[in-house]
């Protein structure tokens, strides 16, 4: 992707809002951008890429060595953002992440004042990475940040950069020295995306990167200015994913899927109840719908469809429900308790319903 390609589809747009056509064009080249760098990871690049123009934060789990950190690092490169870095570790303090108040000391008059210094969440993309091993009071330093985009130190409200998205990882074989993230630590991720490993080709393609010493991922320093996306052009592109129109019906539509992942609620079937402990609450549907309205712009639709929903439901729910203690032991999986859920609506609904 060529600096000029993106620029010509920019320059023209103004102050006004951006087309559907060129918003689609500049995720399309965003997109192969990145792929271009990320081998054997194209449904994350998808589902990552959806949750960035949705404005949400995401976690990523996957096993070491999957590119998850390659991944955050070339996303801010191509889009031009600042990029942190947080190595989440049990000894973690709030402050580490935060940032904290500092006595400074005039050494001519010995006036002494508190300034604060800011901690490498005031960033526009920060990497948590292992973020399942720093203390529950640590993880929760990223609460106020997820939500609020601003973080409060000594009373004093401190506004985060725009835009602030969070990526943060974790390894799903290790348990040891891990403290599992607290529902509402969960919640606040708009995706959960499991990473999986390279298919042979990809795999195949890494190898001959690294024997050619051309592998994003094993360089100290890099730059792709060529593939660089022109400075404001993102918030344009997550502004008119906010202008994809949801239908009345497919809301409603949602609001069902949501609401059958709940054991005590009605619409849930009786074989999924009892698998399940809790379901996923309102924020689950408002994330689906931001979620699928950037998937639909990515699929260059002016309207979510339901094929965009499905795309985006595991994605979206899985890290939202949990299954109760006989259900995990009998080896089933939120992603089958979603495809149950969604089976269930597309059989009550009916294909023309759905729009299919």
């Amino acid at each position: 992707m060529a600096a000029s390609n993106v620029s010509d589809h920019t320059q023209s747009l103004g102050s006004e809002s951006m087309s559907l056509e060129a918003a689609h064009d500049v995720s399309a080249k965003l997109r192969e951008a990145i792929t271009s760098l990320i081998f054997g990871q194209e449904e994350l690049i998808t589902e990552t890429l959806a949750c960035l123009l949705a404005g949400g934060h995401i976690l990523l789990t996957g096993a070491p060595g999957l590119a998850k950190t390659t991944l955050v690092r070339v996303f801010a490169n191509v889009l031009g953002l600042q990029f942190g870095r947080v190595q989440f570790t049990p000894d973690l303090l709030p402050s580490d992440i935060l940032g904290s108040e500092i006595l400074n000391i005039d050494p001519e008059t010995s006036r002494r004042s508190f300034e604060f210094s800011r901690g490498p969440v005031f960033t526009n993309l920060l990497l948590a990475d292992e973020i399942n091993r720093a203390s529950p009071r640590t993880q929760s330093a990223l609460l106020e940040a997820m939500q609020e985009r601003s973080v409060t130190v000594a009373g004093k409200r401190h506004v985060l950069p725009q835009p602030f998205l969070v990526f943060a990882t974790q390894n799903p074989f290790e348990s040891e020295g891990t403290f599992p993230l607290p529902e509402a630590q969960m919640d606040r991720f708009l995706m959960h995306s499991l990473v999986d490993y390279p298919a042979a080709d990809a795999e195949e393609r890494m190898l001959a990167a690294h024997a050619s010493r051309e592998l994003i991922g094993e360089k100290v320093e890099w730059d792709v200015k060529e593939n660089r996306l022109p400075s404001g052009t993102l918030s344009q592109v997550m502004e008119r994913v906010r202008q994809v129109r949801v239908d009345d019906a497919l809301i409603s539509v949602i609001k069902d899927l949501v609401r059958s992942s709940r054991p005590e609620d009605s619409l849930c079937p009786k074989h999924i109840r009892e698998a399940l402990w809790y379901g996923a609450g309102p924020r689950a549907g408002i994330s689906l719908i931001s979620a699928s309205r950037a998937f639909a712009l990515m699929s260059k639709s002016e309207v979510v469809r339901w094929q965009h929903i499905k795309r985006m439901a595991k994605p979206v729910l899985r890290h939202r429900i949990r299954l109760a203690a006989h259900a995990v032991r009998d080896g089933m999986t939120e992603d089958q308790v979603v495809d149950n859920l969604i089976d269930r609506v597309q059989a009550e609904r009916g294909n023309q319903a759905l729009g299919i």
